[in-house]
């Protein structure tokens, strides 16, 4: 079994973000923890991870980008911020809406992708916990991993 601290969650986070346009796909080598990409490493094949200890990293769902985004503008302030960053949630494309308001809030736009940070760490620790790759760190997260 893996330990948390051994792991790099920002990689992890960043594989299960990929939109996977390039083909590559992720794995999770769960003797190592080292995250591996078949056919772009050098000498590890499909065959090689079929036969080892690996697991597949999912992509995050859309929709829990989507409630991340969702709870952190409903976690801001009555304001300006949290009014333009709910009715982006609304509109047609909100990914793209949602990124280009916090360009117009700096304070609102740091302290979002710190709560993005804290809300994919939650995410990787139960995907982790799920696949038996690590113990659960406090029997149902406590504090420190919850973003709400």
């Amino acid at each position: 079994m893996l330990k948390l601290e051994d792991l790099d969650l920002e990689r992890i986070g960043w594989a299960m973000q990929d939109d996977h346009s390039l083909g590559a796909e992720f794995y999770l080598n769960l003797d190592t923890g080292e995250i591996v990409i078949p056919g772009f490493e050098e000498d590890l094949a499909m065959e090689d991870i079929e036969a080892g200890n690996y697991a597949y990293i999912d992509r995050i769902e859309p929709y829990e980008s989507y409630q991340h985004m969702e709870d952190f503008a409903v976690s801001l302030p009555d304001g300006r911020a949290r009014t333009e960053l709910e009715q982006t949630l609304i509109r047609s494309h909100p990914f793209r809406h949602f990124k280009d308001v916090l360009g117009s809030f700096p304070d609102e736009r740091e302290a979002w992708f710190e709560f993005k940070d804290r809300a994919m760490r939650v995410v990787i620790i139960r995907w982790l916990v799920g696949i038996k790759a690590i113990e659960d760190p406090d029997h149902g997260f406590g504090n420190e991993d919850r973003t709400d």
